[in-house]
């Protein structure tokens, strides 16, 4: 079970698409990945591959209250960078419901524990997993609601600041076509970088541009160096 920021600007729990300083692109149903295109949630992803789970339970906050949302069937991963158990996953398939149930409902119907407070991710056993997709599965797939969502939101951002994903300086959608620029073999990964830093600033190592962003970037949107930016 994963926590992510939803977007209050939706009436769907879709990531938060227009977060100030911090657009996120996670959890990505469009490509459905996860840590492809970002850097958050590193010991999550690292820990799905090495305990090789099977669903990645997707769940948010909306109005103060914890809420379950979705799911993945968990499929593949890349390693992005090497050495360092920092992996990309991707799904074969995924569910994500109009009307996310609360975590004591859920707790009631799937005789789970998850309403007990616990940060960003917790570990769930196989046969609680399977009865949280069950509950997922008795209601209407709405993902091609989220889609649009995440559409209407990203048009959004480009009316008022001039890309879909500010920061990133990217005007286009997630695809699996844009994911060929985070799939390079020329990652300058090598060195661990922290996910966040004081100042919010980064620098990149290639065109020695500066970046500012709450959240360490896989790229850095002057030049595209895969891996290059640096806390400044």
């Amino acid at each position: 079970m994963s926590i992510y920021y939803s977007d209050d600007m939706s009436e769907l729990p879709v990531r938060w698409v227009t977060k100030p300083g911090d657009n996120k692109s996670d959890p990505n149903i469009e490509t459905m990945t996860y840590g492809l295109f970002s850097t958050c949630s590193k010991s999550m992803r690292s820990g799905i591959v090495t305990r090789g789970a099977e669903y990645l339970l997707l769940g948010t906050s909306r109005n103060g209250t914890r809420v379950l949302s979705g799911y993945y069937h968990l499929r593949w991963y890349t390693e992005w960078k090497a050495g360092q158990r920092d992996y990309a996953i991707a799904a074969d398939k995924l569910h994500f419901v109009e009307h996310p149930m609360p975590f004591k409902e859920v707790d009631k119907k799937c005789g789970t524990d998850i309403s007990k407070p616990f940060r960003g991710t917790r570990l769930l056993s196989r046969e609680h997993c399977k009865n949280i997709v069950a509950l997922l599965e008795h209601a209407a797939d709405a993902t091609p609601g989220y889609l649009e969502e995440i559409d209407r939101l990203e048009r959004f951002n480009l009316w008022y600041g001039g890309y879909r994903y500010i920061a990133w300086r990217q005007g286009v959608k997630f695809s699996w076509d844009h994911a060929t620029n985070y799939l390079s073999n020329d990652s300058k990964s090598a060195v661990a970088v922290h996910n966040s830093t004081f100042s919010n600033r980064w620098k990149c190592t290639e065109c020695n541009g500066e970046v500012i962003n709450r959240a360490l970037l896989k790229r850095c949107p002057s030049c595209g160096g895969l891996g290059s930016l640096r806390p400044n």
